[in-house]
C-alpha cells in the first residue's frame, strides 16, 4: 500500500468526533508495541532524549513522546510531501507535520487514533523509514 493511498484513507475516515463508532483512548502504545512486532526487521529501540522507539535498520518509524500532562503522543514518518495538506482537516489529531526533504514527520495523539488507523500509520511508516521508495 503506498503512502499516499495511507495518507488518503486516514482524511477519508473523517473527524473522529463525527464517528459514532469512535470511543477515547482505543489506541496505546501497547498497541504500537504489538503492530510494530509484525514487521520484518522492527526492533525496539531508545531515542537520544530516553523515549521508546521502534526502529527498522538505523531509523526510528515510531517515536512515543508526551505532552506536559502525560499525554501519549506518536511520531510517524512518511514520504509524502503533501501530508500537511492531506491531515489539514485532521488537526485535532494531527496536530504536528514537518517537511524535510526526503520525508515527512507527523505528530498525533494516539488515544485519537483507531486500532485499524493505527496499524495502517505503523506500516505505512515502517515501509516509509526501511529504505522502500514508492513506485512513481
Amino acid at each position: 500500500m503506498s503512502l499516499s493511498v495511507i495518507a488518503t484513507d486516514i482524511i477519508h475516515r473523517g473527524d473522529a468526533s463525527r464517528r459514532p463508532e469512535y470511543v477515547l483512548g482505543v489506541a496505546t502504545w501497547r498497541d504500537v508495541e504489538r503492530i510494530a512486532a509484525g514487521l520484518t526487521g522492527a526492533k525496539s529501540g531508545v531515542a537520544s532524549d530516553g523515549s521508546p522507539t521502534f526502529d527498522v535498520g538505523r531509523h526510528h518509524f515510531a517515536r512515543l513522546r508526551w505532552d506536559e500532562d502525560g499525554t501519549e503522543i506518536l511520531q510517524f514518518w512518511t514520504q509524502d510531501p503533501h501530508t500537511e495538506n492531506l491531515l489539514a482537516d485532521r488537526r485535532d489529531t494531527f496536530f504536528r507535520v514537518d517537511t524535510f526533504k526526503v520525508k515527512v514527520s507527523v505528530w498525533a495523539w494516539l488515544e485519537l487514533l483507531e486500532l485499524d488507523e493505527l496499524t495502517d500509520i505503523v506500516t505505512g511508516s515502517w515501509l516509509a523509514r526501511r529504505g522502500v521508495r514508492p513506485r512513481a
